[in-house]
């Protein structure tokens, strides 16, 4: 397990720190104290969630009883574009001592990665220094992700079997949860429907339909590519991969960050002997023409990028029959 990491003490009380000419909102300190008392007061197998209204920026809680307290607060793995954090904040983040993610939403689970997180995170050991968690949390919301007051946030508390937990003495908008025995999930299964409409118009392909793992995959030159929606967050991704039976090597990954640099929509990333490309657009509020645009640039990106990262580093492409589009432009 990594060793529990502790939070500078020198960070000063947010009501004194500044971000260039912005002044940090009077509101902050009598909010950290009310965090510090509920942070306390949170047991094992509880969890409390900060988020910023009309975002998924937050700051989570688990309480770990004699483990200690693990935080986290959300990376770019879960922000859409507009809402990405920039070097400067990222920087900071680190400053304040936060652990960078270590890993992806795929790669860094709980099973694969126990003691890392796709997030940035911080593990606070026993006795808990619960003014310094608070100290921390407001120095994150108010300085690095630059929210105004505390009146931007809402919460949401409950138990690990799903049981919400109240707390009105953070003076807080109690976030609207779904219950987890709703089923089916109406939202998500209009959105999916809206996704497999969408694609069968766009392509063509009438018999298109949702595989066991969720994904809707179709052949675009010698590339296969799949779409799905992504649980717990309104994107739709799509995804290919790109080459297989590559040797993994610092040419390789220099040449893949610097096409990263350059594209905006899409990423290419190496996990083990393949070499992937994703692309994620927002779907709250559902835009047919939105989706229909990303998903033409990823098929042209995809096809085109395939055989020339082939041509520089081997590999085999999932396809060698090429087929012709059935994109409508």
């Amino acid at each position: 397990m990594k060793n529990k990491v502790a939070v500078k003490d020198a960070v000063a009380p947010a009501s004194k720190k500044t971000v260039g000419q912005r002044r940090i909102s009077v509101a902050w300190p009598p909010f950290e104290q009310k965090l510090a008392a509920v942070l306390a007061r949170l047991e094992e197998d509880q969890y409390l969630v900060i988020s910023v209204k009309g975002t998924n920026r937050y700051v989570q809680f688990a309480g770990q009883g004699s483990f200690g307290m693990r935080v986290e607060t959300t990376s770019n793995n879960y922000l859409s574009k507009p809402d990405q954090l920039d070097a400067e904040q990222v920087a900071a983040l680190l400053e304040a001592g936060w652990n960078g993610p270590t890993s992806d939403s795929d790669a860094a689970t709980p099973e694969n990665d126990p003691d890392g997180s796709p997030n940035f995170f911080v593990e606070f050991a026993v006795p808990v220094p619960f003014e310094s968690v608070a100290r921390l949390t407001i120095q994150t919301l108010a300085s690095i992700l630059r929210v105004p007051h505390p009146l931007s946030l809402e919460y949401k508390a409950f138990e690990r079997e799903g049981a919400a937990l109240t707390l009105p003495e953070l003076g807080l908008k109690q976030t609207k949860r779904v219950p987890k025995d709703a089923q089916p999930d109406d939202q998500q299964e209009d959105l999916a429907t809206l996704l497999l409409t969408t694609l069968r118009q766009h392509t063509g392909l009438k018999d298109l339909a949702y595989d066991g793992d969720g994904d809707i995959s179709f052949q675009y030159g010698s590339a296969q590519v799949l779409v799905r929606l992504l649980s717990g967050a309104p994107f739709v991704r799509c995804y290919s991969r790109v080459l297989h039976d590559v040797e993994p090597n610092g040419a390789i990954l220099s040449h893949l960050n610097d096409m990263n640099a350059r594209e905006p929509m899409v990423h290419f990333v190496v996990r083990g002997d393949a070499i992937f490309a994703l692309s994620d657009t927002c779907a709250a509020p559902f835009v047919a023409e939105h989706v229909n645009l990303a998903l033409s640039h990823f098929c042209v990106i995809v096809d085109g990028m395939d055989s020339l990262l082939q041509t520089d580093f081997g590999g085999q492409t999932t396809f060698t029959e090429l087929m012709p589009s059935s994109l409508r432009h």
